[in-house]
């Protein structure tokens, strides 16, 4: 009676919240928070206010509600931490929602939920009892009243309330599976059987984890009945199916979800934000005088139109400039000079007297075209801002009439500028040719090296005049298609037009678009041809790009198109296109794939007449964050097609009349006031107007990217934004993103991924404010972890198999070849857990591990000796060896390349590391470094052996790809010296290799490589390569025997991803904290198959080519027995050593397959990728492993922000 009654209390009071206003809660500045991925780690929100009580409502005057996008936020955020199984956060975050006074039944459902999972059974009982007395409909409550019922083992209520799912939506797989176990717990076998039949009934595609589960369900109901043959033809059925489902989807938690176990954030119309700036008129204001822009010295505006009867003799260069060029009009170019956050331009004229502008930081403008030392009489048709060599200052690539012109910022490398352009076109490999004219320039990267490669459209070579006299301009005019050059990561550039699939493009090119528009992680390219349909070249990576326009659509070939902008208009997640053509224009609608609609019932706009007429741009005019259209019409009247949700219609625009006639170029930007939009126009004869909009005010968000691994201005990234059923997705094409968001003051992440496919969330974002945005600069590839059990925890000890990279490119264009075997010297940090040794190998990168062996191995020696593998990474390596070391002697002297003591950091392995160098913008790469040590005095004869401890910050297969062509900067491997007789220094192995992962001791032979009495050696290099002690030795004793101990036991399962820590200098290595583990996942798995979860000890056992393929997020608990050795001899101790034989694959999108998991390597493979000659296994045994073991399919672990299509 007194549960009833507390029940019915909690229902009086929720109803209470409901049908009284609470007091407003105030809205306190909330940080943004940084994640790696997924929609999963979230901030400390700060305490909400508590909402006023009935009483104390009387008294209060009525405030206003939350609006309905906060209130949407607080159910996304509480849903977030549900799925985190933070259900503490979540029930707070479901509190503040039925708060607000805006709740639905839905909300209280949610709150249900959390109180559930949280184990608080009564507060739960009484949430869906309200949510089912607001909505005696929604099935979700009688579900989960089910679900209540049958932990409380209230089987009749359970069975009743599941029954009214069924009877609701008797397809429910869920409901089917949770009433056959609740019937089983009643011994009503025969009703449990026909139930979970339901289930088995429907089959694999819709039953999923159920369809597995009813089938072990099935089988052991059979048995209880005595229906033995049956019972094992089901057992059957699920040995066969279970392992098509993750293990974790086979867990109670996940059985007792389904679709309706799950929270419910009821869906807000996509019109939400764009209703409310469309309530008020949008207005403009001229703000021309604000710029102190002067005007151009009066010149004759020719018409943008061909010109006809050119005649051949009466042709020079001189006379295109002046008669031809300026039908093209001006371009306006906009970008940040001096990163101040403020938007400088340059006004490229094709006729001549190009100028660039400063922003003063108030919106006015002073020219610095002779301070930058740009030309003033150049003849530009368009111009690009941008950091091209990574050196943070931002330079000016301009096209012109003799092909284009490079201006590089003078800079220190680090952000310090000097405020002037050097002409660097020859330097760079640039240098075109007069009457070479070229209208547009992209750059994007197209190898994602980390590093912007350049596409030029070639719109005729005016040296190559047509056959007939007269001619039309351009008409008659061959066009030049486009070059495409690849950056070779020093400031210059190689033509690999021929190579990249461009080479085939014809026409008279006169814009290029680039975007992602198949979603497959690489740039595409949309080349528009005022002769010819437009083209779409689809990225293949390695600057590879293939010709799909077929594929495309009739839509996308009706016409021409002079020009275009991509954007999302309908916020779906794919870039759509707006074209405009000398006969109209078309908005492109993406339907997935890179496949394009056109978006039928558009405003019917006679465009101007000239082929090299202003036709429209893109504008989120209203500021609802849908990009609109601004059009001119053949009257030199504005047209304002505002998009609402993806639809279009025209709506007044209020701009200063007679602005139009003459238009040659029209650009949105915010000059002074951040979300202060500015319409800044630039006529044909040179005028620059400016309007800015009065009304009405919009939130913004400005996002300005700063790369690490990626160029350093983040283009090509994509930033996506998500607040209640709000998305919206954008293209960073420049220095900044900056974005309208209608009336949200606060989105729920910000999502960017990076053009090398990292992902990076920031979560609980507030508008109206920049944002800084910095490439994560944690691992994302390397190899997996160890962990071993110290008798407390378990304990990060260090990366395995990095001498098996798998497609790894190497800067000469080859590939790596993988060295499978590896020995782990393990520390003192290995302690027997109930008799066994325990090791975890997780797959916690953006990679794909595949392990053939593992094997545990112990060296008895005298506790005066030490015994090492040989640690190292190096192609030419064996199998790995041992080696004791009888004397543990430290270098009498140690100094680094410029002279400085650091003895101290390489006496004793302290993780103190020699770091005395500067990373360059390729990572993984330093300038040149050295580490001297003098040995002392040693007897001639005596073998000397060095051992090097350290750790690596690798160059992966992007930063090789940036060093492929690079003619300034070489991967220089650690190369040892030793003094000649004159004191010189002399090169005596080339290549000693590197430590093989973190923390690991590799061994130098230094026999016979001394050339005088002088025992010095010099270690140089330019790789990342930090050394934390050096020791030799003159007494080398044999290698010594070993015992293996049993392998006994071996588990595969899904563990999830542990805590990294960053050293904020970046000199020691990640360290990974295991007992924590993050709510979020950093990466995808690849494509493809992996081994299923469970016993995998029969594959471990020896090296056949059986491998255990694990995902990113995957564990394998590896057990030793500890109990068959021999007990150790007076004053000696034990080593332990970790043997691994396999291979890993990361997902830098310039590693061979980085996609797959397919190919799978095998032990005769000559390499990866493996060559026409090598035949892998395939053996019966091998095929019935791939049939049993390699069943598991690829299961997301980031999802989607975009809508549901």
């Amino acid at each position: 009676m007194a549960r009833v009654l507390r029940i019915i209390l909690l229902i009086l009071l929720a109803f209470g919240a409901c049908l009284v206003f609470p007091r407003r809660a105030t809205e306190a500045e909330e940080p943004a928070f940084m994640a790696d991925a997924g929609l999963l780690a979230q901030p400390q929100d700060p305490k909400a206010p508590r909402a006023t009580s009935p009483r104390g409502a009387k008294r209060a005057a009525a405030p206003a509600r939350k609006t309905s996008s906060s209130v949407q936020s607080l159910r996304n955020i509480g849903k977030a931490y549900y799925e985190q199984a933070k259900y503490v956060e979540a029930i707070e975050e479901f509190k503040k929602v039925i708060a607000s006074g805006s709740a639905v039944a839905t909300d209280h459902l949610n709150l249900g939920l959390a109180l559930m999972q949280a184990g608080k059974l009564n507060d739960a009982l009484a949430s869906f009892t309200t949510a089912k007395q607001i909505d005696p409909k929604l099935v979700p409550v009688d579900y989960n009243l089910g679900i209540l019922y049958k932990r409380e083992l209230r089987y009749p209520d359970a069975e009743a309330s599941l029954r009214r799912v069924i009877e609701a939506d008797p397809r429910d797989p869920a409901a089917w599976f949770n009433l056959g176990t609740v019937y089983f717990a009643q011994r009503k076998l025969e009703e449990a059987l026909q139930a979970h039949g339901h289930v088995v009934e429907m089959g694999f595609g819709q039953g999923q984890n159920f369809y597995v589960a009813s089938l072990f369900h099935s089988f052991t109901t059979l048995v209880r009945l005595k229906r033995q043959e049956e019972a094992q033809k089901f057992l059957k059925m699920h040995e066969s199916m279970r392992d098509a489902v993750p293990g974790i989807s086979l867990q109670n938690s996940a059985l007792e979800g389904g679709k309706y176990g799950a929270v419910l954030v009821p869906s807000s119309p996509l019109t939400t934000v764009a209703r409310r700036a469309a309530t008020a008129n949008v207005s403009f204001s001229d703000v021309t005088a604000r710029l102190g822009i002067a005007a151009p010295a009066p010149s004759a505006s020719l018409r943008p139109e061909a010109l006809p009867g050119v005649k051949s003799d009466g042709f020079s260069l001189e006379y295109a400039r002046r008669e031809l060029q300026p039908r093209f009009g001006p371009y306006l170019a906009v970008g940040d000079l001096n990163q101040d956050g403020q938007p400088d331009m340059y006004i490229a004229n094709p006729a001549g007297g190009s100028r660039l502008y400063q922003n003063n930081g108030d919106g006015s403008f002073t020219d610095v075209t002779e301070k930058f030392g740009l030309p003033e009489s150049e003849a530009a048709f368009s111009a690009v801002f941008v950091d091209h060599n990574n050196g943070a200052c931002t330079s000016l690539l301009v096209t012109g009439d003799s092909g284009v012109h490079l201006y590089r910022a003078k800079g220190d490398g680090n952000g310090k500028c000097d405020g002037v352009f050097v002409d660097d076109t020859d330097r760079a490999g640039l240098r075109g040719k007069p009457g070479e004219l070229t209208t547009a320039a992209a750059f994007f990267d197209g190898d994602n090296d980390g590093f912007l490669d350049l596409l030029v459209a070639r719109y005729a070579d005016l040296n190559s005049l047509p056959h007939h006299d007269p001619f039309t301009f351009p008409n008659d005019f061959q066009g030049g298609g486009v070059r495409f050059y690849r950056n070779n990561a020093d400031g210059t550039f190689t033509d690999r037009t021929s190579h990249s699939g461009f080479g085939s493009v014809p026409g008279r090119v006169r814009k290029i678009l680039f975007g992602d528009f198949d979603n497959d992680g690489y740039t595409d390219a949309v080349i528009l041809r005022d002769d010819a349909a437009p083209l779409i070249y689809f990225g293949k990576g390695e600057c590879r790009f293939v010709n799909r326009t077929a594929e495309t659509g009739n839509d996308f070939v009706q016409t021409v198109a002079v020009d275009g902008a991509v954007t999302d208009f309908n916020h779906d997640g794919y870039f759509d296109l707006a074209l405009w053509s000398p006969a109209g224009y078309q908005v492109l609608i993406n339907r997935g794939g890179g496949r394009f609609a056109e978006e039928k019932g558009l405003p019917s706009i006679t465009p101007p007449i000239g082929v090299f007429a202003f036709r429209g741009t893109v504008a989120d005019v209203d500021g609802d964050s849908f990009d609109d259209l601004i059009l001119v019409d053949s009257d030199g009247k504005w047209h304002w097609l505002a998009n609402r949700a993806g639809k279009f219609r025209e709506e007044e625009l209020t701009l200063p009349e007679g602005k139009t006639g003459s238009l040659g170029a029209f650009r949105a930007t915010w000059l002074s006031t951040a979300g202060k939009l500015n319409l800044v126009a630039v006529a044909r004869a040179g005028n620059v107007t400016a309007f800015e909009k009065d009304g009405p005010a919009s939130r913004w968000l400005e996002v300005r990217m700063t790369g690490f691994k990626s160029n350093t201005l983040g283009i090509g990234s994509v930033v996506e934004l998500k607040a209640g059923n709000f998305y919206n997705k954008l293209l960073v094409n420049g220095d900044r993103v900056r974005v309208y968001t209608g009336d949200l003051p606060r989105l729920d992440v910000v999502r960017v991924t990076w053009p090398n496919a990292v992902v990076q969330n920031w979560v609980n974002v507030s508008t109206d404010k920049p944002m800084e945005v910095r490439e994560s600069e944690r691992l994302a590839s390397s190899c997996p972890f160890l962990y071993v059990w110290n008798g407390r925890e378990f304990e990060y000890v260090t990366d395995v198999l990095g001498v098996a990279p798998l497609g790894h490119l190497l800067p000469s264009g080859g590939y790596v070849r993988p060295n499978p075997e590896e020995l782990v010297r393990l520390g003192d940090q290995l302690q027997p857990r109930n008799g066994r040794y325990v090791f975890q190998l997780t797959d916690e990168l953006r990679e794909v591990d595949y392990f053939d062996q593992v094997r545990l191995l112990a060296v008895d020696h005298p506790a005066s000796e030490e015994v090492y593998s040989n640690e190292v990474f190096l192609e030419s390596l064996g199998s790995p060896t041992l080696h004791t070391v009888k004397q543990h002697r430290a270098p009498g002297a140690a100094r680094d390349q410029d002279g400085r003591d650091v003895l101290p950091l390489v006496r004793t392995a302290d993780k103190a590391y020699v770091s005395g160098f500067r990373r360059l913008g390729i990572p993984g790469l330093a300038s040149e470094h050295a580490l001297e040590l003098d040995l002392g005095k040693l007897d001639p004869a005596a073998p000397v052996a060095l051992y090097l401890r350290g750790w690596v910050y690798w160059t992966d297969s992007n930063s090789h790809r940036a060093l492929v062509s690079n003619r300034s900067t070489i991967l220089t491997p650690p190369y040892l010296q030793v003094r000649d007789v004159s004191g010189a220094w002399k090169t005596v192995i080339e290549d000693m290799g590197v430590p093989s992962g973190t923390d690991r001791t590799m061994r130098v032979d230094l026999r016979g490589k001394f050339l005088s009495d002088r025992r010095e050696v010099r270690i140089v290099t330019n790789m990342c390569v930090y050394w934390d002690e050096a020791f030799f030795t003159t007494e080398e004793g044999a290698a010594p025997a070993t015992f293996e101990l049993p392998l006994v036991s071996a588990d595969l399962h899904y563990r999830g991803f542990s805590t990294p820590e960053l050293d904020p200098q970046g000199v020691k290595p990640e360290h990974f904290d295991y007992s924590k583990v993050l709510a979020e996942a950093p990466w995808n798995p690849m494509i493809g198959n992996y081994t299923r979860y469970g016993d995998v000890h029969n594959l471990l056992g020896k090296a056949d080519d059986h491998l255990v393929v694990m995902a990113t997020g995957d564990e394998i608990t590896v057990e030793f027995d500890a109990g068959h050795l021999p007990p150790l001899q007076p004053g000696w101790k034990r080593t332990y050593f970790l043997y691994t034989h396999g291979w890993a694959k990361d997902g830098e999108p310039n590693t061979a397959y980085s996609k797959t998991v397919a190919p799978l390597p095998f032990r005769r493979m000559s390499g990866y990728p493996q060559t026409s000659g090598d035949l892998g296994p395939d053996a019966p045994d091998y095929r019935e492993y791939l049939r049993e073991y390699q069943t598991r399919r690829r299961y997301e672990l980031i999802p989607s922000l975009a809508p549901v299509q």
